[in-house]
């Protein structure tokens, strides 16, 4: 597995700086543009809010957590995952740019399923190249639908119990799902996951904190192994937890 990101993702901290700031002013445009805000715990808010954005707006929207994925997602992946190809669902994936860093960091041959609610984010998620850290193209298809529903593949077929190594998730459930919509959301990801398979799962201070999304997930037979964080300034924590095999 690449532990390394790609040497264009090693910023700088003036950079990051410039990122923080477009975040920032494109959400001040885009709560103009569309009378909405998309940092709501109300699952059905924020889904509102990010349909009406544009792609361009979102990839604004989401720079920085774009910046911090190629940091915290191999932090967490590093030693808990089998060296063989893996299985991945990558939830609320938007246009890929979590799927991109899960291709590059995971076995070669790896497969990754991307579930996004919005189709015009699917579409353009689907027009990205994915590629291993061997640069040869990764296998990832993408799902238009909400992840509060069974899990199911682009065909519309439930995915399998117990047929995936690693359910991902960054930026999104501990910020705009409430603690019930997150407990039924971790039977779904236990159910899918092969004992000891691996969900990496943000937490946040808008929405789900750490200590509740780790006893939410300890409910349904999971064991936090460690979290990550991209700095020390970053407010959000991606959790590792492992599915026990008992």
């Amino acid at each position: 597995m690449g532990l390394a990101a790609p040497s264009g993702y090693r910023t700088r901290m003036e950079s990051v700086i410039r990122l923080f700031f477009r975040q920032r002013w494109t959400e001040l445009a885009v709560a103009y543009r569309t009378r909405r805000t998309f940092r709501d715990v109300r699952n059905e808010n924020a889904v509102r809010a990010y349909c009406a954005m544009t792609e361009a707006e979102f990839e604004g929207i989401n720079s920085l957590q774009a910046w911090a994925n190629w940091r915290v997602i191999p932090r967490n992946l590093r030693g808990r995952l089998p060296a063989r190809p893996c299985r991945a669902v990558d939830l609320c994936c938007g246009v890929g740019q979590s799927t991109e860093v899960l291709a590059h960091f995971l076995p070669p041959g790896s497969e990754i399923l991307g579930l996004e609610f919005n189709p015009a984010f699917v579409e353009r998620a689907a027009r990205r190249a994915y590629r291993a850290a061997d640069g040869t193209p990764a296998r990832v298809r993408f799902r238009a639908q909400s992840v509060l529903e069974p899990f199911r593949d682009e065909r519309g077929s439930r995915l399998a119990d117990g047929g995936t190594d690693l359910v991902n998730s960054c930026g999104a459930l501990g910020i705009h799902f409430d603690a019930g919509a997150l407990d039924a959301l971790a039977g779904e990801i236990a159910r899918v996951l092969r004992p000891g398979g691996l969900a990496t799962i943000d937490s946040g201070r808008q929405g789900v904190r750490k200590g509740e999304m780790t006893r939410i997930f300890e409910r349904h037979g999971f064991e936090e192994r460690g979290s990550a964080k991209s700095c020390f300034l970053d407010r959000f924590t991606q959790l590792g937890l492992v599915k026990n095999s008992r």
